[in-house]
């Protein structure tokens, strides 16, 4: 059984030198979805990276840039024909409810349901309820919540509707982080950087917190490092079939 190695939601363009690291990535095969943050930017770098084997592009509008940049949106519906990525969106309610969030998200997933097809990775920070809302049951899409941070309720309520996690190193370092491994079935855990977000990203990517997020993960779960590395990469080889 071969293992792939992945990462499913990492912003490498914000690194000073990012085409180096994507040819890092490129000669290490490692399957990698480099999300955005304005749909601008997905559209330039597909035109400046398309001969890329295993980078993949997400099509993104990130909620704490979603009224700033709701111009974009315009590019985003048309871009999102032909994406089958999608990140970042979602909504983000650290400074309080924020109602044109809500209206522009709506919008975001109502044109991802139109077409289907797409793994969207999504944030929720502080709005793991109405992130849910919002998405609904999405049964043409596959929903990853990035580094979920809501209540055990919401957890619960996320697992319901079918979502995928993705998990860090900073997730996995937490006490509320292990806990809510311990909760998610094992079949909907996935593997991400969030780089530059993560301690272990902060300064310079590189693919050793795959294996870091291995070995926490098997202790998390008291299975061995090899079992929780079959483990991530078979859910992730599901999602791509889907």
């Amino acid at each position: 059984m071969k293992i792939l190695n992945y990462d499913t939601h990492a912003h490498i363009d914000l690194y000073k030198n990012m085409r180096a690291y994507i040819d890092d990535i490129e000669k290490a095969c490692c399957y990698t979805i480099i999300v955005t943050n304005v749909p601008k930017l997905y559209k330039k770098y597909i035109g400046e990276y398309d001969d890329y084997q295993y980078i993949r592009f997400a099509l993104g509008l990130h909620p704490e840039l979603a009224i700033q940049y709701k111009s974009q949106l315009s590019i985003f519906h048309e871009a999102v024909k032909t994406s089958r990525y999608i990140g970042e969106v979602g909504l983000d309610f650290a400074k309080g409810v924020d109602e044109e969030q809500i209206k522009i998200f709506e919008e975001i997933m109502k044109s991802c349901q139109h077409y289907g097809g797409k793994i969207i990775s999504v944030h929720s920070r502080r709005a793991a309820n109405k992130t849910i809302d919002v998405i609904g049951k999405c049964a043409t899409n596959i929903i990853i919540l990035h580094w979920f941070s809501g209540t055990m309720k919401e957890l619960n309520r996320a697992i319901k509707m079918g979502y995928y996690f993705s998990v860090n190193t900073n997730m996995l370092m937490s006490k509320k982080g292990a806990e809510m491994v311990k909760r998610i079935p094992p079949d909907r855990l996935l593997l991400e950087s969030d780089a530059p977000f993560t301690n272990t990203t902060r300064d310079r990517y590189d693919l050793d917190f795959i294996r870091l997020i291995v070995n926490m993960t098997a202790e998390i779960l008291g299975k061995s490092e090899q079992e929780i590395r079959t483990m991530y990469s078979e859910n992730f080889k599901k999602i791509l079939k889907l």
